[in-house]
């Protein structure tokens, strides 16, 4: 959704602001009217917060500033913990595939799969080559942390938004918070029930922000059945810069072990650690973050 992320959006978490609610009202001021949108996020994190399993099948459409047209291809699966006998819940397992190609031809294609272990991720790029690395989970937990502190969802381990929405709510949320969202007439999409929202881009939001869509309008759409966001279009002018697609969706699916492992392929998974371009990246956004993070707080493996 920023400007900086090619491919996907690597998704904000956003917190619902409940100060309004908590001062009283003043006498005799009637009562503000319902806010659609904050009635359909609501309906979007109660189905959420039931969820055991999800596997999103999605692909996204971009151009970049330059005009190179950008396509991928991803599945993700998730699988949240479950309640033990103990009282303690099982961590949540995460799975990724994402194809990405290049206008011209280039492709590239990313597995990961993260455990309370830490993650294995299979890289298959033609700038960089083949790799198979593992992120231990003191190396996880710093990036996780890292990603909160510069709220960046973009490196291996930073939270994203599908995994913590992912019938995404999050999303609408902060596409509300740049645009001035308001339900559209349309009742449907491809024969199903839901609700179209549309809104041009705020006025006042600095243009020259990389964390900010650089579209002046959007269109989405929630699914009725499900509370299931399904497409975002972003537009600038008649020009599309952005669609995300969601293809399948499945609720509750059964994920077996296998299908949440990455397969090595007879490689050899080497430590992050051991490949000097990507753990000089790693260290350097573990650095951003302590430089931001208040009252000198450092990333937990220091701690």
């Amino acid at each position: 959704m920023k400007r900086t992320d090619v491919v996907t959006a690597g998704l904000l978490s956003l917190l619902a602001c409940a100060a309004s609610a908590q001062a009283p009202e003043a006498a005799g001021k009637p009562a503000a009217p319902p806010d659609p949108i904050a009635e359909i996020v609501a309906n979007m994190r109660k189905a959420e917060a039931g969820l055991k399993s999800v596997q999103i099948e999605m692909r996204t459409k971009g151009v970049q500033p330059s005009g190179l047209v950008v396509t991928s291809k991803g599945v993700l699966r998730v699988l949240r913990g479950t309640q033990s006998t103990a009282g303690t819940a099982a961590p949540t397992q995460l799975h990724t595939v994402v194809e990405v190609e290049f206008e011209g031809g280039m492709k590239s294609r990313t597995e990961t799969a993260q455990t309370e272990d830490g993650i294995v991720m299979a890289q298959s790029d033609p700038v960089v080559g083949d790799l198979l690395v593992r992120f231990d989970r003191k190396v996880t937990a710093d990036l996780e942390w890292a990603g909160e502190v510069l709220e960046r969802a973009d490196l291996p381990g930073m939270k994203d938004r599908r995994v913590s929405a992912p019938l995404g709510s999050t999303m609408v949320a902060e596409l509300q918070r740049h645009f001035l969202l308001a339900v559209d007439p349309r009742p449907q999409r491809q024969g199903e029930a839901g609700t179209w929202l549309a809104g041009k881009r705020k006025p006042g939001l600095d243009t020259d922000d990389p964390d900010l869509p650089v579209a002046d309008r959007v269109e989405l759409f929630v699914r009725a059945a499900d509370h299931a966001l399904l497409e975002v279009v972003l537009w600038q002018g008649e020009t599309q810069l952005q669609q995300l697609v969601v293809d399948r969706l499945q609720l509750g699916v059964e994920l077996p072990p296998k299908g949440l492992t990455v397969d090595a392929r007879g490689g050899k998974v080497r430590d992050v650690r051991e490949v000097p371009a990507m753990w000089e990246q790693i260290e350097q956004v573990l650095k951003q973050a302590e430089s931001k993070s208040q009252d000198g707080v450092v990333r937990p493996s220091k701690r």
